[in-house]
């Protein structure tokens, strides 16, 4: 997500925002200038002629499908003449409720309460503002993404009733998300779209059918709206917890010919895992020297 002019005053999980605008547009800049961005389809039109990548190439990527995609980066992309890859979570497009991760955090740091519970009953104390409940919202969050998956679903609808009866935390603008017109939209002006499942589960935590049909549904949606074809899948969260052989299996099974991982890295196409593609991750406090640098020497910064 994009352009937080004031962290402290912001309601939701600020560890999800990427950078200002002002920033993103630096950024695009010198990524037209000195690297060739290409898309997921174009790789795999290369390796599938037997041929290495561009030089130089890179693909831009976005996680979940904010409505800030269309609403900032898009303008930023097309005017530089830069694809870029968005893997959407199709449950949550079109829908006037924020991601789950979201109503639980707008619902902590919300709330009129000073305290609440924990998932497993520990008590959790909040502090009298945005800024000192932060750490709180990582905790449930952390707690929230260890959990199996129908747990983690009943968890988050009694977080979200405990901090937030009155059903605030949800239909904010500033984190909701896009739409299927946005998504049509981007698609016909050559914006990429890859699965990020259909409700966000933590894939790991799903069973077999369960991660089958996050799959196989996420990837029929999209490629009904844009008419193009879904080969590649990002794991929600994409930590190494959060997907395992059995994820990147049934990936393979459901019919992704890349599986895009949350794991800080870079790859070499000759000897990568491509159901566990590592990616460079930025973030808010990537500054441009910062930026320039992770893209100079990426092995530096592959954690």
């Amino acid at each position: 997500m994009f352009d937080v002019p004031e962290e402290d005053a912001y309601p939701f999980d600020i560890e999800l925002i990427s950078a200002s605008v002002d920033a993103f547009r630096r950024q695009m800049d010198y990524v037209a200038r000195h690297f060739r961005p290409i898309t997921f389809a174009t790789l795999l039109a290369h390796l599938d002629r037997s041929e290495p990548p561009p030089p130089r190439a890179l693909i831009v990527t976005f996680d979940d499908g904010f409505a800030d995609n269309y609403h900032e980066a898009f303008q930023v992309l097309r005017e530089r003449g830069v694809p870029a890859t968005i893997f959407v979570s199709t449950g949550f497009i079109d829908r006037q409720e924020n991601f789950w991760y979201e109503r639980v955090a707008n619902a902590v740091l919300a709330s009129r309460s000073g305290r609440g519970e924990l998932p497993g009953g520990e008590a959790l104390v909040l502090g009298p503002d945005i800024a000192a409940r932060r750490p709180a919202v990582k905790r449930v969050l952390s707690a929230l993404k260890q959990m199996p998956d129908d747990e983690r679903r009943r968890q988050v609808a009694r977080l979200v009733a405990q901090f937030d009866p009155a059903g605030r935390c949800d239909g904010d603008p500033r984190s909701g998300p896009l739409t299927w017109d946005h998504v049509r939209e981007m698609s016909a002006a050559g914006i990429e779209f890859g699965s990020h499942s259909v409700d966000h589960p933590i894939l790991s935590r799903v069973d077999d059918e369960g991660i089958r049909r996050e799959f196989t549904e996420s990837r029929a949606r999209i490629e009904a709206v844009t008419g193009r074809a879904v080969q590649v899948v990002a794991y929600p969260v994409g930590g190494p917890d959060a997907f395992d052989g059995r994820v990147k299996a049934a990936a393979r099974e459901a019919g992704y010919r890349l599986g895009i991982s949350y794991v800080t890295g870079y790859e070499n196409t000759a000897t990568w895992d491509p159901f566990a593609i590592r990616r460079l991750h930025v973030e808010r406090y990537t500054g441009e020297p910062l930026f320039r640098a992770m893209l100079a020497m990426p092995a530096t910064f592959a954690g």
